[in-house]
């Protein structure tokens, strides 16, 4: 142990292993960065979603929820609340209205906040608790269907509330369409006084938890496993389909950063340690010759190797923690309430660093103890001790490890790593293409054939140096260019003028009425039909929701879907199985299931399906699965019909459209003018899922910066593959008459040809790589760019000529007879 670290002060004190501490530092630096950033930035991006459950977590039940469930959150000290939501008729003199009551207790909102107003055309602010005793607070659609205004009273039960204000935004009732009625919300304390409730009331218990995000997944793992069959625990996103979209979406932006960084990172670290091995061969030998045995050896370069783990490892960690901390000083706007930094990425980094050196460094050092003594007198003895394909397999598997861990998601580290074997298949192949093309010409005289022939003379060393600085380019570009086409094209996904407002209940004989009412108001909009219906059976058996085991797809099965009848495929549908029918063929007898709903009642192509809508069953075969994009807000549906088969069936009507800020009167023309219709305001999705984006985008633009980094020291590390033969080409050269100029001229070429190389290679790579990950992973339709491999070229030939230059300028200085003594020694 003493050994290996004096070895690790006299290495470092040579300059042998600054560019490999550089690297591990760097490496490490970017990875707990990473997962810092990561880590609070997924919990601040959670925080969001969480807003749109009211909560960290909840359960929901039909039957009262025990006390004990609550009792174990305050003992863990978290905050608790419940709401209680049923439907029910108010009245005003002779008027009534069904609505959708929600008694909520004073804690209410755990996260997020309500919005309300003293009237219904007055400017929105946040409130300050809730309804107090005696008072509700109500949507502008009650005050405006009963001709009512805040002060004046309403029975409910056998209760007289009075209403306090209006009530224009609660975080947690979504953009679902389960609770048609308008809103009435009041104090938890006043539901006994109405005498609503009864034994058979069908009422929805809620209880509400936040805190300390660990204290509150200890929970959940606590009660889940006791909760009854009419209970659901739910979780942030879960039931909005579109948040939880772009929620996993910055996730695996995330999570494809970080496995960039771990890839860029590992490049420089084989191209630097084989370096270092190489020019320990002369220095083992010698040891070999003073009585050391192969035991001690190992013993020793183990322990100089863990010990530079250590202090590179404590290094990174620390800068880490400052980098992450810089990231969200420039994105603090964005990333509110954030919670404290764990001890996790620490812990994470001190371990990353031992690991890349066990995947990278240690197999080839501990190649050295094969040295033979007698390489003291043969220098060509030992060359061979550090080649071979084992080093580059335990590499290889030390990369797809690290990448596993970091990212958490073994389906974006398998598509990574084979993404990043293809192209260094790909770069290897073009090396070795471009070398033998090189060699054609090899007998030819003139200034072409000595300005190429350096990456003659070095093939072996040439290739790894394309493959290394292709790999690392592409890297780098697919975290510049083809990165910002990503977030360009999932932030699309959700444009400025996405529907933010649905209109619901739309009687057949208003659709006609309430289309020419939109279009003249100069909004654009689609009026597609809608059925209730439950699921009852599957193929030639009954179903309910007991025979699922998944708590969510239970609530599915229980609750009847919304059903429709599709003439052509939307534009944010995707076809993922089977072939959408062809509505002029006239075959009635077909459904279209959404990708995950197919998942998740395990069933596909071919499979029956059967509905009962008013008592009537309707059954028709599965013909083909679509992919939707829940986060496009757009109207969409879990099922789906063929024109034909639904049409005895009773339906309302349903439609979507963008509301500009400045037309807000509309609304309330709207409900005035069709009493009926529901109109539902999803502008708080909207913003929680625009937020979210825009979040995820800077973050990802920051953690680049890390992989440039990172980049810039595979570069030096390739460049100093070849260092020492530089030196003695170049100390040559001047022996026989070269001036610095022509020397220079011969590497600033060959530095251009490699770059270029590389460059028009990792271009090509990165656009590749970016189609499949953006359609695979993403589910974005991103489209290859023929540009990108040009560009890559010109920035490689750039990067490369001029990182070249300025790294072997010292070459030219020396004298040529001290290059060449140098030369002879070493």
């Amino acid at each position: 142990m003493r050994q290996g670290l004096r070895l690790l002060q006299r290495d470092w004190r040579a300059g042998e292993l600054r560019l490999l501490a550089t690297a591990v530092v760097l490496a490490v630096t970017a990875i707990t960065a990473v997962a810092w950033l990561a880590d609070r930035v997924a919990a601040g991006t959670e925080g969001r979603a969480s807003e749109l459950l009211g909560a960290d977590r909840a359960i929901s039940s039909t039957a009262e929820i025990p006390t004990a469930l609550e009792s174990r959150a305050l003992d863990l000290g978290l905050e608790t609340t419940r709401t209680l939501e049923f439907t029910s008729v108010i009245l005003s003199g002779d008027d009534t209205l069904l609505t959708a009551v929600k008694a909520v207790g004073g804690a209410y909102p755990l996260r997020g906040e309500l919005e309300i107003g003293p009237d219904a055309d007055a400017q929105r602010q946040p409130a300050e608790g809730v309804p107090s005793s005696g008072e509700v607070w109500v949507e502008p659609r009650v005050l405006l269907q009963l001709e009512l205004e805040p002060g004046d009273t309403i029975e409910l039960g056998a209760s007289t509330l009075t209403i306090g204000q209006v009530l224009f935004l609660e975080p947690d009732r979504g953009g679902g369409f389960q609770s048609l009625a308008p809103r009435v919300m009041m104090h938890l304390d006043d539901v006994a006084g109405t005498e609503l409730l009864q034994e058979a009331s069908r009422v929805r218990h809620r209880l509400l938890v936040a805190g300390d995000a660990d204290a509150v997944s200890a929970w959940a793992r606590q009660v889940e496993p006791e909760l009854s069959d009419d209970a659901a625990l739910e979780a942030p996103g879960q039931e909005q389909p579109g948040v939880a979209q772009a929620m996993e979406v910055a996730e695996r932006f995330l999570g494809l950063s970080a496995l960039l960084t771990v890839i860029v990172g590992g490049v420089a670290m084989l191209l630097t340690i084989r370096r270092y091995a190489a020019r320990h061969l002369d220095r083992v030998a010698v040891m070999r010759c003073l009585g050391a045995t192969q035991r001690q050896i190992v013993a020793m370069l183990t322990w100089k190797m863990a010990w530079l783990g250590l202090f590179a490892g404590l290094a990174g960690t620390v800068l880490g923690y400052l980098v992450h901390l810089l990231m969200l000083a420039l994105v603090a706007e964005y990333l509110p309430d954030l919670p404290a930094p764990s001890w996790r990425p620490g812990v994470i980094g001190l371990l990353t660093a031992q690991v890349i050196l066990l995947g990278f460094a240690i197999p080839t050092v501990l190649r050295l103890k094969r040295v033979p003594p007698l390489r003291v007198l043969r220098r060509d003895l030992g060359d061979h001790v550090y080649r071979g394909a084992g080093v580059y397999v335990v590499a290889l598997l030390a990369v797809f490890g690290l990448m596993w861990w970091q990212a958490g998601d073994l389906v974006l580290s398998v598509y990574v790593f084979g993404a990043v074997l293809g192209a260094l298949a790909a770069l290897g192949l073009a090396a070795a293409a471009v070398i033998a093309l090189l060699r054609m010409g090899r007998g030819r005289r003139g200034s072409a054939s000595l300005l190429l022939s350096g990456l003659v003379r070095r093939p072996w060393t040439a290739s790894i140096q394309i493959m290394a600085l292709g790999l690392g380019l592409t890297a780098l570009l697919l975290l510049t260019l083809v990165r910002n086409d990503l977030l360009a094209t999932w932030q699309e996904g959700v444009p400025e003028d996405a529907a933010n407002y649905f209109l619901i209940n739309i009687q057949p004989e208003e659709v006609d009425d309430l289309a020419a009412r939109l279009d003249d108001a100069g909004l654009e909009s689609s009026v597609y039909p809608m059925v209730r219906g439950r699921l009852v059976g599957i193929n030639d058996r009954d179903i309910s929701p007991s025979d699922f085991d998944e708590p969510r797809t239970q609530r599915l099965v229980g609750r009847e879907f919304n059903l429709s009848w599709l003439e052509h495929l939307p534009e944010d549908n995707r076809v993922v199985a089977g072939e959408f029918w062809n509505a002029d063929t006239g075959d009635a007898e077909q459904f279209s299931l959404e990708e995950e709903m197919a998942e998740r009642l395990g069933v596909g192509v071919g499979d029956v399906l059967h509905f009962e809508v008013a008592g009537q069953r309707y059954s028709a075969p599965i013909t083909n699965v679509r992919a939707v994009q829940w986060d496009s807000f757009n109207v969409n549906f879990f099922a789906a019909a063929a024109p034909g088969l639904l049409d005895d069936a009773p339906a309302t009507y349903i439609t979507s459209f963008y509301l500009p800020s400045e037309q807000s009167a509309l609304v309330g023309q709207l409900v005035r003018e069709f009493p009926s219709v529901t109109l539902i305001d999803v502008n708080a999705i909207l913003d929680t899922v625009r937020g979210i984006m825009e979040q995820g985008a800077r973050v990802v633009e920051l953690m680049a910066f890390l992989t440039l980094l990172s980049g810039l020291v595979v570069l030096l590390a390739a460049l100093q593959v070849t260092r020492e033969e530089r030196q003695f080409e170049s100390a040559l050269l001047r022996s026989m008459g070269a001036r610095r100029a022509l020397i220079r001229r011969l590497a600033g070429v060959e530095f251009l040809l490699l770059g270029g190389v590389a460059g028009l290679l990792a271009g090509a790579a990165a656009t590749i790589a970016g189609v499949v990950i953006g359609r695979q992973l993403f589910e974005l339709d991103y489209a290859f760019n023929p540009w990108f491999p040009l560009i890559g070229a010109l920035v490689g030939a750039v990067v490369v000529a001029l990182a070249g230059l300025l790294a072997t300028r010292r070459l030219y200085r020396v004298s040529p007879m001290r290059l060449l003594q140098d030369a002879e020694e070493g």
